[in-house]
């Protein structure tokens, strides 16, 4: 069984992976979404290494099929419908995280 993983700086998706064993299909998501990263980034001073790669996290694997390619594709065609352009923007303008459910709520 192949396992998928959604790596991320802070909340912002960057890239996917399916591993099973010693291979592996990547997939980096658009442009935008490395630029949403790198604007949300400067924005809030991560400028030194140390403080950008701080932020950057991988998500719990996930098991898929063993197709690693086909799902590597549908879990970034997934993330590219989930995450508009207005989305992005939200995301900067919330320093890079996604509203908790307490800002939700209130």
């Amino acid at each position: 069984m192949a396992q998928k993983i959604i790596v991320y700086w802070r909340d912002i998706p960057a890239q996917v992976l399916v591993k099973q064993g010693r291979k592996a299909a990547r997939r980096e998501l658009p442009a935008v979404f490395m630029e949403t990263v790198d604007a949300c980034a400067m924005r809030v001073g991560a400028k030194d290494t140390d403080a950008y790669l701080a932020e950057w996290r991988r998500s719990d694997p996930v098991d898929v099929s063993d197709d690693l390619e086909s799902e590597a594709d549908a879990a970034a065609e997934a993330l590219i419908a989930a995450y508009p352009k207005d989305r992005l923007k939200d995301l900067m303008a919330r320093e890079g995280f996604e509203p908790s459910s307490a800002d939700i709520s209130s």
